[in-house]
């Protein structure tokens, strides 16, 4: 089957994810983390790209980069090498270890620009990882906040900042959820609305919104892990049947 042609960006800005191969992690301890941003400032400096946000998961890498004197893929192909070589020697190991090649989608307006780096740095937050962007040292979010305090020198985020009127209106912005839809870990999995319905009315055994929302928080807190540890049932899948909002699932 021939791949789909990737969705070329007006703006030249691109939210790009890339996974583990088999959704095997990528990083397993710090040092990878670090060789990693190490490897993402060498080719940012190469091709001359701008990223404004970036978030290492355990198993997956979302960034959003600002193409620069090569395209987007060349970048990529630049960076995904580059690190990928030197896992496979520190871990002995050979082979692909990303899962194919990477996703994009374009953020074609400057106004979707802030939206997008908040969806970035909001990763561990929606995953529990952390309750606060500034608890999560890998992501660009305290390259934002405390520039002063990183050595990291990846982010360029005199634009965002720009748009976001200053550096508290850019904290408060992170404070706030929407509901918007970008790539993400989950989007791989594929599973019917009805598949997914049925799975969670089996954890959920008869349990109403109003049901939940009169348990105490941390049973709700947990009832609502357990929706989304299902495999392959998205956030969107658990509010559509549920009838919970995006922002109590999210903080659970």
């Amino acid at each position: 089957m021939p791949r789909t042609p990737r969705k070329k960006s007006s703006s030249g800005v691109y939210h790009v994810m890339v996974r583990g191969i088999n959704k095997q992690d990528i990083f397993q301890d710090k040092e990878d983390r670090i060789i990693f941003l190490k490897k993402l400032r060498t080719a940012k400096d190469h091709s001359k790209c701008k990223v404004y946000a970036y978030c290492l998961m355990s198993n997956h890498v979302h960034l959003l980069i600002a193409e620069g004197q090569e395209s987007i893929s060349q970048t990529m192909k630049r960076l995904g090498t580059a690190y990928a070589y030197w896992y496979n020697k520190k871990y002995n190991r050979v082979g692909h270890l990303f899962q194919g090649r990477f996703r994009s989608e374009p953020v074609n307006a400057d106004s979707y620009l802030l939206t997008a780096v908040r969806y970035v740095h909001q990763n561990p937050v929606k995953a529990g990882i952390v309750l606060d962007c500034c608890d999560y040292p890998w992501s660009s979010y305290n390259e934002y906040i405390n520039p002063e305090e990183s050595a990291r020198g990846i982010a360029d985020t005199e634009l965002v900042l720009d748009m976001a009127a200053g550096l508290k209106q850019f904290k408060d912005f992170h404070r706030d959820y929407d509901n918007i839809s970008m790539i993400d870990i989950e989007a791989d999995i594929r599973i019917t609305d009805g598949h997914a319905k049925e799975l969670i009315i089996q954890v959920l055994a008869g349990k109403t919104a109003v049901d939940i929302l009169k348990m105490k928080k941390p049973d709700r807190n947990k009832l609502i892990r357990d929706l989304k540890a299902l495999p392959g049932v998205s956030q969107k899948q658990i509010m559509e049947v549920t009838g919970l909002s995006r922002s109590i699932i999210q903080r659970a």
